[in-house]
């Protein structure tokens, strides 16, 4: 959600005297911060005059959350802004009139909770300007604790992590039987096989012989005379 910068107070100094107006004047401090990337946890406690602000950059990934517990310890209320990555680079571009953000928590002493479902970079600023309409008014020093912890969900990540290597099988089974369906497309048909052949006796075995014609023997002898 962008939120829009309130215009910066103007003051008129009326001048009695030369002298007393170069006695009196002093540089303004303007618009200042730092940002500070943040791994896993961070605990510190920060001091911010007026028109400072500070910010906490963590990288987060799919399913990890991020516990927050910010107070002022000393000094005004403070707004705290939960910003993407790019929403950070916009606020600390002082010539910027909005910038993106998930939460915001205005003219606030303590602020607490849990923040989940983004990924990428995510920043919390802690800011004692009033660079948001309807925000905090700074009236001087503040002095506020910090207690930032990332976690992971192992069990989410798991399941990401499951779902994304059944997805990679399932594509890679998709494209072999694609490939293997082309591929038996493509191949010729296979050439006709040997005609078949006459059938063959087994060896050793002789055919058997048909009866032949009557052997012609010799006529008989005739019985010998008396």
């Amino acid at each position: 959600m962008p939120i829009r910068r309130s215009p910066g107070r103007r003051s008129v100094l009326v001048a009695v005297a030369l002298l007393a107006l170069t006695a009196l004047a002093a540089p303004a401090t303007g618009f200042q911060g730092t940002v500070q990337r943040v791994g896993t946890t961070v605990t510190e406690t920060v001091t911010l005059p007026v028109d400072h602000w500070t910010a906490y950059l963590f990288e987060m990934n799919a399913g990890d959350t991020i516990a927050y517990d910010i107070r002022v310890t000393v000094g005004s209320p403070i707004d705290v802004f939960i910003v993407p990555d790019i929403g950070l680079a916009d606020y600390a571009n002082n010539t910027k009139v909005q910038f993106l953000e998930y939460l915001d928590f205005n003219n606030q002493r303590n602020v607490s909770g849990s923040f989940g479902g983004a990924a990428g970079g995510v920043g919390f600023i802690v800011d004692n300007t009033n660079v948001t309409q309807g925000g905090a008014d700074p009236t001087g020093l503040v002095t506020v604790a910090v207690t930032l912890e990332r976690s992971s969900n192992l069990y989410l990540g798991g399941l990401i992590f499951l779902g994304c290597g059944v997805a990679l099988l399932v594509i890679a089974v998709v494209v072999a039987l694609v490939l293997q369906r082309k591929k038996a497309a493509s191949a010729p048909p296979a050439p006709y096989g040997p005609p078949p052949t006459p059938y063959e006796t087994p060896s050793g075995s002789v055919p058997g012989a048909g009866p032949g014609p009557p052997s012609e023997g010799l006529p008989p002898t005739p019985p010998p005379s008396p």
